[in-house]
């Protein structure tokens, strides 16, 4: 089982090229879609040899809040479960962390193998 990670952070400085790094399957999907639209300030700049090594994406924010803003939104819209971001480095990167919302449930990414119902997760379903 792989831990599914996803984080933000600046080229260089909190003005100028951000990275968004993923291996969250779902968030891969709406990320590549994204980089493939003409008019899309997103685009791919590294992918992973298997499923689970992470995806890189690439895009200009103005700011390290509107870069922070913008990671927010993607989330949202996923409809992923509650996550708390976290400063990677002062002011220039957050990583997403789970919150313990979610923690009655086994956690494990759709691309996991083997993938079998626990007790808890019974009781969810």
């Amino acid at each position: 089982m792989h831990k599914c990670e996803i984080s933000i952070f600046a080229e260089d400085s909190a003005c100028g090229m951000w990275r968004l790094q993923t291996n969250e399957p779902t968030l891969v999907r709406v990320m590549n879609e994204r980089a493939k639209q003409p008019r899309s300030p997103w685009s791919i700049v590294g992918r992973g040899l298997t499923a689970t090594d992470p995806m890189i994406y690439r895009r200009s924010f103005s700011s390290s809040t509107k870069a922070k803003i913008s990671l927010e939104r993607i989330l949202m819209r996923m409809d992923a479960e509650p996550y708390e971001l976290v400063n990677v480095t002062v002011g220039r990167g957050w990583g997403v962390q789970r919150t313990s919302a979610g923690s009655n449930q086994l956690k494990r990414c759709h691309s996991s193998p083997n993938i079998s119902f626990t007790e808890t997760e019974k009781e969810v379903a």
